[in-house]
């Protein structure tokens, strides 16, 4: 670890007073569902109940005029980059029709709602994934990390877990206005919360009332195929997180479904975390290299497993991406064992990958989540400072322990 993360934890371990965060604001309200702001009044938190339909059209009427305006801005950025309408909703149609039952309905539901219709919702759906492509020329996303500590590494034993969303950062950020928390309680199932930007359904990063954190990031340098037959991982993830009662119960389900790409899911709850490294032809779970912690990136993580051996491409080099010996490194520090909270957890988060951390010029979002508070703090790099969000009050308490 270099001297400058050094100094910085040892002044965080000084300095790092917990400080009581302020509820969130309530904007707008229809029926049980509602419209909040975070204290800071910089992120949006919908809060939707009923059937998948139902609460897309509670998400479209609540969060309206914000999801016009994100499709507007977004389309327009899209054509000046030479993605027409008709690409867009080719594209969208195609995302769509990959989606499960459930989503598909969000979407409908939120396009009746907001008034946007049918195809702009579908459009809007896909907008991200489609700037994705448009700015990385079509190259897959070689980024996203996650690092999680518990046990005789955290304060009390519980999950401290971060989450990096990298793609790139300058066309990214004019959007951070539109990133948000919405917080879906499903009729037939078990409430819980995606961050993404407004509209966007696509679920990488989520928490349930159980206590099940996920994370999603992409697995396609070490396997490339493709199966546009099979259900969209983010909706896989959506139904698991609405059904999840445990991190075992969520790591049975992500693996009981075939992969249409390959994605590194990192799991967590309050006592630990795993990596799910989820290939197009097969999946295992990976347990952290020492006790009481958690390193992942965006390469399955050798050695691999006998019939996988010659299906998977080898990690780049640690000259080329140092991020997973960083994070191991950070989270192994003696000067902070036993001393890692949150705010332990959003400075280790903030440390550049020059310096030793994991952040570069392609994080867009962070996220340190505490699984057995249902708390998260999400932060918009170069947008906005660390917002709390509160979800134990919207999910509906915490579940007494059977």
């Amino acid at each position: 670890m270099t001297r400058c993360v050094s100094f910085f934890l040892l002044l965080v371990l000084l300095i790092g007073l917990s400080v009581q965060a302020a509820p969130l604001q309530q904007l707008r309200q229809l029926g049980p569902a509602a419209l909040y702001v975070t204290p800071e009044g910089t992120y949006h938190v919908v809060n939707l109940y009923g059937d998948w339909q139902a609460m897309g059209e509670q998400y479209g009427s609540l969060a309206g005029p914000l999801l016009r305006e994100f499709h507007e801005r977004i389309c327009a950025d899209l054509s000046k980059r030479g993605v027409d309408a008709s690409a867009r909703q080719a594209f969208a149609k195609a995302v769509f029709d990959q989606y499960g039952p459930e989503v598909r309905a969000l979407i409908l539901g939120m396009g009746k709602g907001s008034g946007l219709g049918r195809e702009k919702a579908m459009e809007l759906n896909a907008g991200m994934m489609l700037l994705t492509g448009a700015v990385l020329g079509g190259e897959p996303p070689s980024a996203c990390s996650g690092l999680a500590a518990w046990g005789q590494r955290t304060t009390d034993g519980h999950v401290v877990f971060g989450r990096n969303w990298d793609i790139l950062r300058e066309p990214m950020r004019r959007y951070m206005k539109y990133l948000g928390v919405a917080v879906f309680h499903p009729k037939d199932g078990v409430p819980f919360a995606n961050v993404h930007p407004l509209g966007n359904m696509y679920l990488e990063s989520g928490l349930n009332r159980n206590g099940v954190f996920l994370e999603l990031n992409n697995g396609e340098h070490s396997d490339p195929t493709e199966y546009e037959d099979r259900e969209d991982t983010s909706s896989v993830l959506v139904r698991v997180l609405s059904r999840a009662k445990s991190l075992d119960d969520a790591v049975r389900r992500l693996c009981a479904v075939p992969a249409d790409l390959a994605y590194i899911i990192q799991v967590a709850d309050a006592d630990r975390a795993v990596s799910v490294e989820r290939a197009t032809f097969g999946c295992r779970v990976r347990e952290g290299a020492s006790p009481g912690m958690l390193a992942a990136y965006n390469s399955f993580v050798p050695p691999y497993p006998e019939p996988w051996q010659g299906r998977i491409n080898p990690p780049p080099p640690q000259t080329q991406d140092p991020r997973l010996r960083n994070i191991r490194t950070m989270l192994a520090n003696p000067e902070i064992k036993g001393r890692i909270n949150a705010e332990t957890m959003r400075e280790l988060m903030e440390v550049d990958v020059a310096d030793g951390g994991a952040m570069f010029g392609g994080t867009v979002l962070q996220i340190v989540a505490r699984p057995s508070e249902r708390i998260l703090w999400i932060r918009g790099v170069d947008y906005s400072d660390w917002e709390t969000v509160e979800l134990a009050p919207l999910l509906g308490g915490i579940p007494a322990v059977k």
